[in-house]
This record gives structure tokens, C-alpha cells and sequence, in this order.
């Protein structure tokens, strides 16, 4: 398995350096998937959850549409072709595909989000190193992105 998600359909797509256990016979679904990994991918789906919904919706947009709307994640080892939003979590998903921060602009004054037009490296999803400051300010972009790419 190299995805989670319909990378043909999604808008953005979110590289990480390890894949969960699946249930190859089961619907993929944040349940499913917490109760095969645990905590440490419960903490990755609402942060994907909470920078693809507003505050109010991420809860019921993580339960019912994650992974089946607007994103996908990404293992491999080199970014996907396509119009997508890719966001690169992690310094050992930024060097697994061969991405040099000094080719990056940052994109706030703590220089944990970096941009290099539609590539955007971040910290690894997990709430100390992606606090929900970090989420607030990249969910307004990955909206105007989509909004932009259903024009």
C-alpha cells in the first residue's frame, strides 16, 4: 500500500513516512483505522480532519468523509504528478523526497510552515509539534487551493 484515499479525486494530499495497519476487508474508515493503530493515528486523522474542515464540522467531516473527499495520504518516495496540494509532514518525509528547505519560503513567523507554490512542508502531525495555531493558519490555504482548482 502506497495511499489511503482517492489520489485521482483529492485535492490535497498528505505525505507521510509509514502506512497504518489496514483491514483489507473492511471499509476504510477513522474507526477502523484507530483501532488498529491506536493513538498515535487517531492524532493524525484529526489533525488531516481539522485542516480540511472549520471548527465546528472537523468532528463529523473526520467520521463521515476523511480520506473519501478532498485528501489523500501519501507513503512513497516521490511526490505524485498532478494539480494536487501536497503537504510533506515531517523533516523525514521532506527528505525521502528529496525536498531542500532553502528552495522554500516561509509561511509564518515560527517557520514551521514552508511553501514553494503548491508543495508545503510541516511538522509531523501530532498536537505538540502541529498545535492547532499551525492548523488555523494552513486550513485557509488548502481551502483557497481547492476553491481555486473547482474554478
Amino acid at each position: 500500500m502506497t495511499t489511503l484515499g482517492n489520489t485521482e479525486g483529492a485535492t490535497t494530499l498528505l505525505y507521510l513516512p509509514a502506512p497504518p495497519i489496514i483491514d483489507t476487508h473492511k471499509p476504510l474508515d477513522y474507526a477502523r483505522l484507530c483501532e488498529l493503530n491506536g493513538n498515535h493515528w487517531r492524532k493524525i486523522l484529526i489533525i488531516l480532519a481539522k485542516l480540511q474542515a472549520t471548527e465546528s464540522t472537523w468532528r463529523h467531516y473526520r467520521d463521515e468523509q476523511l480520506l473519501r473527499q478532498h485528501e489523500a495520504i501519501v507513503f512513497g518516495d516521490q511526490l505524485l504528478t498532478g494539480r494536487q496540494l501536497h503537504i510533506v509532514a515531517g523533516k523525514a518525509s521532506w527528505q525521502r523526497l528529496g525536498l531542500d528547505l532553502q528552495h522554500f519560503t516561509p509561511m509564518e513567523a515560527s517557520g514551521r510552515l514552508f511553501r514553494q507554490e503548491n508543495i508545503i512542508l510541516t511538522p509531523y502531525p501530532d498536537y505538540r509539534q502541529f498545535p492547532n495555531t499551525l492548523i488555523d493558519q494552513l486550513r485557509p490555504v488548502i481551502q483557497a487551493f481547492r476553491s481555486a482548482r473547482s474554478n
